[in-house]
């Protein structure tokens, strides 16, 4: 039986699981989506470990739905400062003083949705998947307008959904502070 000044709280255990869950929902996919624009660019940057791969061949790569591997632009140079690469619509910049690849697609078209990944080529059998993969998907309504990105839509999302969780698991973990009764001080 509950007394009069106690609070009912909800199983912690409960609370951390919509934490977590929340947390996989936003962070855990490998895969991320983004709008194709007909005739627009799409660049991607990929981050990768600067003492193990910055001597590496990076790697632009379509993964088809019988999951072969295009290779779409490839590094064949090994600098110090900076690897470029272009094979017609796709050029791949690596710079490994800050270990990023960048990658950039030209003239988007309807054909080119469709699943990407940016890798470290270590051999044609060996490669390295880095970052997340890159869906890009042909979009409608909202996130087809012109300087609208869809990135704010999904961030939006996230936060609202990280917010939410913290603020639940914020007002129940809380521990109530004892309370002064003032007339008693005087």
């Amino acid at each position: 039986m509950q007394g009069a000044g106690q609070q009912r709280w909800p199983p912690l255990g409960l609370l951390l699981l919509l934490l977590c869950v929340s947390g996989l929902q936003a962070e855990g996919e490998s895969e991320e989506q983004k709008c194709l624009q007909e005739g627009g660019n799409l660049t991607v940057t990929c981050p990768y470990n600067i003492n193990k791969y910055a001597f590496s061949l990076k790697a632009w790569q379509r993964v088809r739905s019988n999951g072969h591997l295009e290779t779409l632009v490839i590094t064949e140079t090994r600098n110090a400062d900076l690897n470029l690469a272009q094979a017609g619509r796709y050029l791949l910049e690596d710079y490994p003083t800050e270990a990023i690849i960048k990658v950039t697609m030209t003239g988007l078209q309807r054909g080119d949705a469709g699943l990407y990944q940016c890798v470290i080529h270590l051999t044609s059998q060996n490669l390295v998947i880095l970052h997340h993969r890159i869906r890009l998907v042909q979009c409608s309504g909202l996130l087809e307008l012109p300087g609208v990105p869809a990135l704010i839509f999904v961030t939006c999302g996230i936060i609202l959904n990280k917010g939410l969780v913290f603020s639940v698991l914020f007002v129940f973990l809380r521990k109530p502070r004892p309370q002064t009764n003032f007339t008693q001080l005087y």
